[in-house]
């Protein structure tokens, strides 16, 4: 049984084996490789708008001790939330 398996094997590359072309030889036509840049699917721009730098930094500025302070920031946002009064439905304020 693994003698057929192995000739199977042996005559499904022949083929490929017949077909294949000699590395050796340095008169063999190569085809032209034609070039393509990594970055033509690139998009061209990933921001929709541009932020003024100091407004920016200065929302950056806010926390200045990092992260800690933006933690303690969303808690006591999600606390201000939390003891608003809940508005009937479908007459809160959206915002876009």
């Amino acid at each position: 049984m693994q003698h057929r398996v192995i000739l199977c094997g042996v005559l499904a590359s022949l083929p490929v084996a017949l077909h294949a072309q000699s590395a050796t030889d340095p008169a063999q036509a190569v085809p032209a490789v034609p070039y393509r840049s990594v970055f033509v699917d690139t998009p061209a721009g990933v921001e929709a708008g541009t932020v003024d730098w100091a407004l920016a930094n200065a929302q950056v500025g806010q926390f200045l001790r990092g992260h800690i302070d933006l933690l303690k920031w969303e808690a006591a946002q999600s606390k201000a939330k939390a003891a608003r009064p809940a508005s009937p439905r479908g007459t809160e304020a959206r915002t876009p």
